[in-house]
């Protein structure tokens, strides 16, 4: 197998049993005694055996002349049959209604990861696009500047996007990353000043959630599909540059990459809205707006060059929307999912210049809460993912980024001696972490230039494991 120790890339590419007894039924013989050699109920796979009557409920009867003199005994055997016999009807229907509304109300592993999403609504159709002046006023009272602050003097500021209406504010969880036990002031529109609390954050998509103390004022935006947005459309960028107590700022520009990966902290990359709108400081967690004042994106980052270029970076609408309510209601993300392994990509190119037969993932190590631990060893290529070629790493950070803990996919992987296996593979949860700390600590950088993102050919580092 060809060697591709020193081109480490690494990713977390991240029924009930129903028994049904049934009593032995025994016929009664008229002079009371009962008849162990009366056939017992033998029931079908419904319970009920619905070709079989008990014989002294239904027995024939011959005429007799000689009539027996009147003992005064009731014949109550049949009758006690024939209510054993309903009663098992009645205790069968039950017992499969209950157990059906069981099983329908029972989730699979995977479904319990399923949490609620936000919605987000698609662009209105036939109707025009606002000019950006139309666009900043229908936004601009769902922008809040953020100061963060901590009692030894340390701060920061930035931006936020209204999450609710009067309570909850969406902004970036690295913007407290280097100030200790953090407090937050937000600054309304008008002015307004108010304290918030830290609910949650999410250092991998870099998204926050803090709730306002007694807001007024506050309008959450419609947050648009940004599964809709296309290469070139125009869009605006608002936020709390420079001072998070001034009125909100908008820059123009259009949708350079509707989505390409870019690296947010030096361990992971995520799916983003890359512009060349301007995203100045301070404008971290503010809104990337398409032309019917529909929120898109969360700004996040950018790339600057020596020449004065910068790339702008917001997190999609959908991603918000799925991570978002997690940190409302569990304090976390706690469905993302993972692979679990250490990888190198082996692109077209890569697998001529090492004459490898393969494109895909290099295993160079596997984690040990991983699925596929025990089932491959390093060395061994992931070649295809749900039956698809695996060419490029993205198809399948693509595919785990779309999939929940739990869910189950399809690898083909081959091994050093040239052996290709297909094997099911059930992806773990990537339970997520913030930056939001009472302690100081260092903050990661996002690099400075596409050279540093370039160091083994590619655009960006790829997500790594545990």
């Amino acid at each position: 197998m060809d060697n591709f120790e020193n081109q480490n890339n690494t990713s977390d590419i991240g029924n009930d049993d129903i028994t049904s007894g049934h009593d032995d039924i025994r016929e009664e013989t008229p002079n009371g005694d009962f008849n162990d050699s009366a056939a017992p109920f033998s029931p079908d796979n419904t319970g009920v055996d619905i070709n079989y009557y008990p014989e002294s409920a239904f027995k024939r009867i011959e005429p007799d002349f000689e009539k027996e003199p009147d003992t005064g005994k009731t014949k109550s055997g049949g009758l006690r049959i024939f209510a054993c016999f309903l009663a098992l009807i009645l205790i069968f229907t039950v017992s499969c209604t209950v157990c059906y509304n069981l099983g329908k109300n029972k989730k699979t592993d995977s479904e319990l990861y399923r949490k609620t999403e936000m919605k987000v609504y698609p662009k209105p159709a036939n109707t025009d696009e606002m000019s950006a002046q139309e666009v900043y006023d229908k936004i601009n009272d769902s922008i809040v500047g953020i100061i963060v602050y901590s009692d030894d003097g340390t701060a920061s500021q930035a931006s936020g996007v209204v999450y609710t209406e009067n309570e909850y504010v969406l902004t970036n969880d690295h913007i407290y990353a280097s100030v200790p036990s953090p407090k937050f002031k937000v600054f309304t529109s008008t002015g307004e000043m108010y304290d918030a609390d830290y609910v949650a954050g999410d250092t991998i998509s870099d998204l926050a959630l803090l709730k306002v103390k007694g807001a007024k004022g506050l309008k959450a935006p419609q947050f648009g599909d940004s599964a809709q947005v296309q290469f070139g459309e125009n869009v605006v960028a608002v936020g709390r540059p420079g001072d998070a107590r001034s009125p909100s700022s908008i820059s123009t520009g259009i949708v350079s990459n509707p989505c390409r990966r870019a690296q947010i902290t030096s361990n992971y990359t995520v799916r983003m809205i890359q512009t060349d709108c301007d995203i100045f400081e301070g404008s971290s967690g503010g809104a990337l707006v398409n032309m019917y004042g529909q929120v898109i994106g969360i700004t996040s980052s950018k790339i600057s060059s020596d020449a004065g270029t910068s790339i702008g970076f917001a997190i999609p609408a959908k991603t918000v929307a799925r991570i978002v309510p997690q940190l409302s209601s569990d304090g976390k993300v706690v469905n993302r999912a993972k692979l679990g392994i250490t990888y190198t990509e082996i692109t077209a190119l890569e697998a001529e210049l090492n004459n490898s037969k393969y494109t895909g993932l290099y295993i160079t190590a596997v984690s040990e809460d991983s699925d596929l631990a025990g089932k491959v060893e390093k060395g061994s290529i992931i070649t295809h993912i749900n039956g698809n070629e695996i060419k490029r790493a993205e198809t399948v950070l693509d595919i785990i980024d779309d999939s929940y803990a739990n869910d189950v996919i399809k690898l083909t992987v081959v091994d050093e001696k040239g052996n290709s296996n297909e094997l099911s593979v059930k992806l773990k949860a990537n339970i997520g972490e913030s930056s939001y700390s009472t302690e100081k600590k260092e903050v990661e950088s996002i690099p400075s230039d596409d050279s540093k993102n370039q160091e083994n050919g590619k655009e960006f580092n790829f997500p790594k494991g545990d």
